[in-house]
């Protein structure tokens, strides 16, 4: 077996050579590596850190498609609970309907940086 471990609910995956905040929403490369999610489409968003991983280090990801919610880094918009968030850049959710949605607010956020739980919303991976 690998260097990484699988759960039913996240697994562990190696960064890139970037370190990475816990709650951040993450893609992965080509690799097999992860880095911290953009707010374009061509990033394949695979989950949320559960735990701040160095910069090429080892750390859980919380897989987006394992159902239920995740808590999540907020970006700067307010979000209202209900609200569908979408990636929003540097790892964090936010408002804006142009980017890959994530899901549901379960809990409000007003600043930069809240942590929030987001019901996780059924992933079609291309």
């Amino acid at each position: 077996m690998g260097s990484t471990t699988s759960q039913s609910s996240g697994r562990t995956f190696k960064a890139t050579a970037v370190a990475i905040a816990p709650y951040a929403l993450v893609a992965l490369d080509s690799s097999g590596t992860i880095s911290v999610a953009g707010d374009n489409a061509t990033d394949h968003v695979i989950g949320v850190t559960t735990e701040a991983i160095e910069a090429s280090g080892y750390g859980n990801v919380q897989l987006l498609n394992s159902g239920g919610s995740v808590e999540a880094l907020c970006g700067g918009d307010t979000i209202a609970v209900d609200a569908i968030v979408y990636t929003d850049g540097s790892g964090k959710v936010g408002t804006d309907n142009t980017n890959v949605k994530i899901g549901y607010a379960l809990q409000a956020s007003s600043a930069d940086g809240d942590v929030i739980e987001v019901l996780i919303h059924n992933h079609v991976f291309a």
